[in-house]
């Protein structure tokens, strides 16, 4: 795919991953969660329930450590836009794309807890109202690929998300806002 072609507007375009900063990100991206990880997820947890509220006697913290992080491999398609441009921000139609840089890519998904609430999924980008572009990769790949899901940061779950492309080339050349797919009726 010619990557130089694929975006009607290039708002953010950053410099291609070289093949050792490639390398090293595709042996730390999914990598078991360490400690620090843990202990800062744990941390920053805390009852949303008022005292006054019977649901705060119900709240119990989540664990991340046992969270696992999908040990798959990421499609080439994927790997090659990584080559042109490591993140950045572009823009087809109404459609709008926030990609994350590998240094920011692993940092993301455990932010917004996906293995908690979206077990198999992983995020490498968003939309830039609130949704995340996530590979479902709860099966093995179909032709090098997964399918593409959306779904919302604050209602992050496979039940609420949506599937708007069977492949990450075909997620980039869309012209319609995910915004507007997810709320389709």
């Amino acid at each position: 795919m010619n990557w130089n072609t694929v975006f009607e507007k290039e708002y953010m375009k950053e410099e291609g991953l070289s093949e050792n900063d490639l390398q090293r990100f595709l042996s730390t991206w999914n990598m078991p969660m360490t400690e620090e990880e843990i202990a800062e997820i744990v941390e920053r947890q805390r009852n949303p329930f008022p005292v006054t509220d019977p649901l705060h006697r119900q709240y119990t913290p989540f664990d991340p450590s046992r969270w696992t992080i999908p040990q798959m491999k990421l499609p080439d398609s994927y790997l090659q836009f990584l080559r042109y441009s490591n993140g950045g921000e572009f823009g087809n139609g109404d459609r709008y794309f926030q990609f994350f840089g590998a240094a920011e890519f692993r940092e993301m998904n455990l932010a917004y807890e996906l293995p908690e609430y979206m077990q198999g999924a992983v995020s490498f980008g968003m939309d830039g109202c609130g949704n995340h572009y996530v590979f479902d990769m709860r099966n093995d790949m179909r032709d090098g690929e997964y399918p593409i899901l959306a779904a919302h940061s604050g209602n992050l779950g496979y039940e609420d998300s949506k599937k708007v492309a069977d492949s990450f080339a075909e997620l980039c050349i869309g012209t319609t806002s995910i915004d507007d797919e997810l709320n389709e009726y």
